[in-house]
């Protein structure tokens, strides 16, 4: 599941309507091989995707920054666990703050991970 079409996803759901992890030692490497791991998982793999992100979350490099270590925390926390998200819009069990958080995640990944 790409975390850019999870942003749009959510970006779409949403339009009409503070964690702090351990991390540190991990390397932009790390990030980046775990972020491509999540863009592999098929769509009707998603409910992978909250232990992936719960993953993600503990190699977030310090050279990242905290807001991205937060994006990655609210992520890996507020994932459906169903991988559901389309439904958790809906209910209103996501918030603009998860696109927000999904949005940055992106924005690091893609600024920092070949593709």
């Amino acid at each position: 599941m790409r975390i850019r079409k999870l942003a749009l996803v959510a970006a779409a759901a949403t339009l009409p309507l503070g964690l702090t992890a351990c991390g540190g030692g991990a390397s932009v490497d790390d990030f980046c091989e775990q972020f491509e791991s999540i863009d592999q998982i098929a769509e009707e793999d998603a409910d992978q995707a909250k232990g992936e992100l719960e993953e993600l979350a503990d190699v977030v490099p310090e050279e990242a920054g905290d807001d991205v270590q937060e994006a990655v925390d609210l992520l890996a926390e507020d994932f459906p666990a169903d991988g559901d998200i389309e439904g958790a819009i809906a209910s209103g069990d996501l918030t603009e703050e998860f696109l927000t958080a999904a949005q940055a995640v992106e924005s690091y990944g893609s600024e920092n991970c070949a593709e």
